[in-house]
């Protein structure tokens, strides 16, 4: 099953609610209803991945897809990449997590119809499975991820930072004010810029920069651009080079860790990388180690850190709870993390890897495009460019043996970076309110 077949046919899936729309392969020679005749059954699919539109689901499938599994992918795009890719053996349409009822009723009849081996959430749709874990463990599937209130701890902002104190890991001076009176006593203690974040984002969503002076201000709270106090905290900044220490764990037991420091961001304050490096950093690890250990953690997870070189000192930023954008530069550094954990799902545990190879560099290569051509228009000089960079091997959107997603994704990926770019604080909270 290491090619997608072209040869496909459209099949309603079952069931209450708003059933999704899936592609379903009639080389299998029987119809979707079938599929749990039994557990060697050939149309019994080998993993199932959602929220399939961008470059992490891609390169989860582009992994596992390389040593044959069968995938059935699931997205609420209207395109993506790993849609597009020879790997993915089948989809399906699901909604957006926004809609967590429609979500997880489409989840359960991809389930019924493929009966995947194991589930691999992509991004932020892991809180909402953690969610109603319950409900999706009814049909047999390994789901390896974290119980929910784990996930909440480290995911949510404010909590990370009291965990964190608790644990003596480092993190900027932080509040969570109650009200304008509380935001104006942090700014006088605090140097320029003031950084604003949502409690629950990620990837720099969610996050901006402001200062002293606006805060201070008569018309202060028009800084803060309208966020409801008790949403977000405020933090100081710091300066360093940002780090993600990305680990597995099997239920508290560290089984693989990469870490990788940023060449290049989209934004010049930071936020998603465009070009990393392959790096060890004993004190980053000791610390991500030391936050996952501590929740007894379950699957996988990227730790995020800002990082002083010439006094060793780092600041935990956030964590995120899921597989990450820079996933590619892993892969091709040795450590396979994809396929790290849908054996550990399926086989209990995997013999850890704590070992790879160092100075690799990897690209977003449309993001870094758009990041350098962007700073070029609005510098009006030339921006450094990968020449500076020369042996990126890793990419997160380029395969030669797999080039339509990155060719088909092109305007589509595009059209997404901008919209992130420009979005406000409040589109950045893609998670529904009830979690």
């Amino acid at each position: 099953m290491s090619d997608r077949n072209t040869n496909s046919e459209v099949v309603e899936l079952k069931g209450d609610g708003n059933p999704p729309e899936c592609v379903y392969p009639t080389s299998y020679g029987v119809p979707p209803n079938d599929v749990m005749q039994s557990p060697r059954n050939r149309n019994q699919f080998d993993v199932l991945v959602t929220n399939g539109w961008g470059r992490i689901a891609y390169n989860i499938v582009r992994s596992l897809g390389r040593r044959g599994l069968g995938i059935a992918l699931g997205t609420d795009e209207f395109l993506g990449m790993a849609l597009l890719s020879r790997y993915t053996t089948a989809h399906f349409h699901h909604p957006s997590i926004r809609n967590t009822a429609g979500f997880i009723e489409s989840l359960k009849q991809a389930f019924r119809t493929f009966a995947p081996r194991v589930y691999l959430p992509s991004e932020q749709e892991v809180l909402v499975v953690s969610r109603f874990r319950d409900e999706l463990d009814e049909y047999g599937v390994k789901i390896p991820i974290a119980p929910f209130e784990t996930l909440c701890a480290l995911h949510k902002k404010d909590a990370l930072t009291d965990l964190a104190a608790s644990l003596g890991v480092p993190t900027p001076e932080t509040i969570v004010p109650k009200d304008l009176a509380d935001v104006r006593a942090f700014a006088r203690e605090i140097g320029d810029p003031v950084v604003v974040k949502r409690l629950c984002s990620s990837s720099g969503r969610g996050v901006f920069y402001t200062t002293r002076e606006k805060l201070l201000a008569d018309d202060g709270a028009n800084a803060l651009r309208g966020l409801p106090f008790g949403k977000f905290l405020l933090q100081r900044y710091v300066g360093g080079t940002g780090c993600g220490v990305s680990m597995l764990f099997n239920h508290g037991q560290l089984r693989a860790k990469f870490t990788h420091k940023r060449l290049r961001e989209r934004l010049s304050t930071g936020g998603v990388s465009t070009l990393r490096m392959s790096v060890q950093n004993r004190l980053l690890e000791e610390y991500a180690e030391r936050l996952l250990r501590h929740t007894c953690f379950h699957g996988v997870a990227m730790v995020e850190f800002k990082y002083d070189e010439a006094s060793n000192q780092a600041w935990l930023l956030e964590v995120n709870p899921r597989f990450w954008g820079s996933l590619a530069l892993a892969i091709h550094s040795g450590v396979d993390f994809p396929h790290l954990v849908y054996r550990m799902a399926l086989e209990g545990d995997v013999e850890p890897v704590l070992n790879y190879q160092t100075n690799v560099q990897g690209r977003w290569i449309m993001g870094d495009m758009f990041t350098v051509l962007l700073r070029m228009g609005r510098n009006g000089h030339q921006y450094p460019t990968t020449a500076e960079h020369p042996s990126a091997r890793a990419f997160d959107d380029l395969d030669w043996r797999d080039p339509l997603p990155f060719a088909g994704q092109f305007i589509f990926s595009a059209w997404k970076y901008l919209i992130t770019l420009n979005a406000s604080p409040e589109d950045a909270e893609i998670l529904p309110e009830t979690l």
